[in-house]
């Protein structure tokens, strides 16, 4: 693509709804140079904005020229304010317009609303972005300006084709599709089952409520195991986006949560769940399966998906910076 001079670009909030046909466009755009397969539908985007999550606050600001070219985004969210403030941001500009510094722009606006929201709510900030191991231009955004990595995660995926073991579970141990009555009890598993990871938040009720009433919440791929004294002893939830494998002309699904409750591990729960959620994805015509995974996962997960056949395929580092 062609190297545009910038002169000069305006810089304001989306508007909503009539800005997303745009921001999809661009993001495509992005993603034809970039190869990361990241980009959102115009669907996904407008499910996000018409559902937004608990807990904090999603910004999205744009970067035009005097023609109306869309050439930045910043993808904001900051965290309800906890001890610390903490935001996330995704910054991305416009293939014929990097390397004019517009970069530093886009990452400076969203460091000063951190701030700003830090010194209303006195709390000490920080701000986390991440990129792909191997998206160097990417990396160079952050890093030029001081961002550490402080963490990396794999996506790792597993072929349907092969064979996939039957799940063994204790004697006892019963799984289960979970349903919205048990939300409660269900977070106060998912609570107890993540309090040793990286970063941890507990979830609250509202957070599940969420999930269980967002539009592409599939009730059939989530589920709980019971153990014998009636407790919920550990879960997996699967998920396929079937506008994406359309788009993309593709049958991937995720397992996008796995985990076993504490007082109920090394009794094999977590590998029969994960061989459960592989053999409903597969009876759900996929051909491919994908989880994320912190390569530091107190628990040694990477090995437990290792030794049913899934293999690394990317790799994620996530930066964070004090802006303290």
């Amino acid at each position: 693509m062609t190297k545009h001079l910038l002169m000069s670009v305006n810089s304001r909030p989306s508007t909503g709804a009539e800005d997303l046909p745009a921001i999809a466009a661009f993001y495509e755009i992005c993603d034809q140079v970039d190869r990361l397969d990241r980009a959102p539908s115009l669907e996904n985007l407008q499910r996000r904005l018409d559902h937004p999550p608990p807990g904090g606050t999603q910004y999205h600001q744009l970067w035009e020229t005097a023609q109306g070219q869309l050439v930045g985004i910043v993808a904001l969210w900051i965290e309800d304010p906890t001890d610390v403030l903490e935001g996330w941001v995704g910054v991305s500009v416009h293939p014929d317009y990097r390397g004019a510094h517009l970069e530093a722009e886009l990452l400076s606006w969203a460091e000063q609303q951190v701030q700003e929201q830090a010194t209303v709510a006195q709390r000490p900030a920080k701000l986390c972005a991440g990129a792909r191991s191997d998206a160097s231009y990417y990396r160079a955004i952050y890093e030029t300006a001081n961002y550490e990595i402080i963490r990396q995660f794999h996506d790792m995926a597993r072929s349907l084709a092969d064979p996939i073991p039957q799940p063994q579970f204790p004697p006892g141990f019963t799984s289960r599709p979970t349903n919205a009555d048990e939300a409660l009890a269900w977070v106060e598993m998912f609570n107890e089952s993540f309090i040793d990871h990286w970063n941890f938040t507990p979830m609250t009720l509202e957070d599940r409520q969420f999930r269980l009433g967002y539009p592409t919440y599939q009730p059939e791929l989530d589920w709980v195991v019971t153990a014998p004294d009636g407790n919920l002893a550990g879960f997996c939830k699967g998920h396929v986006d079937h506008d994406e494998n359309a788009r993309r002309l593709r049958n991937e699904g995720w397992i996008t949560i796995l985990g076993t409750r504490r007082g109920y591990r090394r009794l094999g729960l977590a590998r029969a769940m994960l061989l459960q959620g592989l053999h409903q994805l597969h009876l759900a015509g996929m051909d491919s399966v994908l989880l994320g995974v912190d390569t530091q996962n107190p628990n040694q997960a990477t090995g437990l998906y290792e030794s049913v056949g899934f293999t690394i395929k990317e790799t994620y580092l996530t930066y964070q910076k004090s802006l303290s």
